[in-house]
């Protein structure tokens, strides 16, 4: 009996050493569930920030045909897929079309069958910025909505301060803008929510801008080669000595285009196809020789440049000597009477001449 109690003892305290383990492995177990639940929620819906879809509204309304509903939720699906910013996006959209109606006075279209016109081109309108936008790299994508003014001036100044004037960075935006925002055909900036894809631009092209500052020595000739990176730009200061011209010329790839601006920033030659230009003396220095590819692979370009001495400034011509004066023709003035003077004889008259004697007359019969 004593052994017996000692096994019944023993498997006892060995069921209640399995169920004191027991416990803890469960309530680990129903934690982690619950915390992974959790953790997948917040996963699946980052992103999925409510946003108001035209017209105002915060989902799509049921009001709508099935049509476009279905058509509205493949939008949204897409613009997910790109991790563009939802609520960016929707505005993008609705400021471009009531630019395009300005007498709308800013209403967006409603759900009521007399805007489906205009509902129409809304979606058409976001199919042709989605399609810009997919054009930008997902980094910049990402930021869409979010870039700020900050961002590109602390951008801006470090290209400054490589001798890259603002005008000059701002022409090189615009002009590379033009296939996301083909109305801009400014320097400025448009204002939000497009403002957004100029920033974005901005980033892109500034990424492939290479700046080669050149010496340009008084009278001597130069011809250099580079190469221009595709759908990038490239940009030359040329140093020029204090009072010089310059005569540039540059061949290449038709598909580059060239510019040339002073050290202000001031335009002196617009953008064009490669050429020769000649510039007269610049009072400050450098000129800015701006490089932009438009093609699809990089593009070599030979660059020839002098730099020339302003023209000698010529002696001033000698004064001309006064001119005689000529002598004015005066009446005689009659010296005075002289007490006591005898006056001078006057001379004698000249004899008249004699008349000759008349002929005789002819005898009478």
């Amino acid at each position: 009996m004593a052994v017996s109690d000692s096994l019944r003892r023993r498997h006892e305290e060995r069921e209640e050493e399995a169920e004191g383990g027991f416990w803890p492995v469960l309530i680990a177990l129903v934690l982690s569930a619950v915390v992974g639940t959790a953790v997948g929620w917040w996963w699946l819906s980052r992103g999925k920030v409510a946003a108001p879809a035209p017209g105002g509204q915060s989902e799509l309304p049921s009001s709508l045909p099935p049509s476009e509903v279905d058509q509205r939720q493949q939008l949204l699906n897409r613009l997910r897929a790109m991790q563009v910013d939802r609520a960016w996006f929707l505005s993008l959209v609705d400021a471009a079309l009531l630019a395009q109606y300005p007498e709308r006075n800013g209403r967006l279209p409603s759900d009521s069958l007399e805007d489906a016109p205009l509902r129409r081109v809304w979606n058409e309108l976001a199919e042709e910025w989605l399609a810009r936008v997919e054009q930008l790299p997902l980094p910049l994508r990402r930021r869409l909505g979010n870039f700020s003014a900050s961002d590109w001036e602390q951008r801006q100044g470090g290209f400054v301060g490589q001798g890259l004037s603002p005008a000059v960075l701002r022409e090189l935006v615009s002009a590379s803008v033009q296939n996301l925002l083909p109305s801009r055909a400014s320097q400025a900036m448009p204002p939000e929510p497009f403002r957004q894809i100029w920033y974005a631009a901005a980033e892109m092209m500034l990424e492939n801008l290479r700046i080669e500052p050149i010496e340009a020595p008084s009278g001597n000739a130069q011809v250099l080669s580079a190469e221009v990176p595709a759908s990038g730009a490239r940009l030359f200061p040329i140093r020029l000595p204090a009072g010089h011209g310059l005569a540039l010329g540059v061949s290449g790839s038709p598909l580059l285009q060239m510019s040339v601006y002073s050290a202000g920033g001031t335009l002196l030659e617009p953008r064009g196809p490669l050429r020769v230009v000649t510039l007269d003396s610049q009072k400050s220095s450098p000129v800015q020789l701006l490089l932009t590819n438009d093609g699809v692979a990089p593009a070599l370009i030979r660059l020839s440049l002098r730099a020339d001495p302003p023209a000698p400034t010529p002696p001033p011509a000698p004064d001309a000597p006064p001119a005689p004066e000529e002598p004015q023709d005066t009446p005689a003035t009659p010296a005075p009477d002289t007490p006591g003077a005898t006056p001078a004889p006057a001379a004698p008259a000249a004899p008249a001449p004699a008349t000759p004697p008349a002929p005789p007359a002819p005898p009478s019969n």
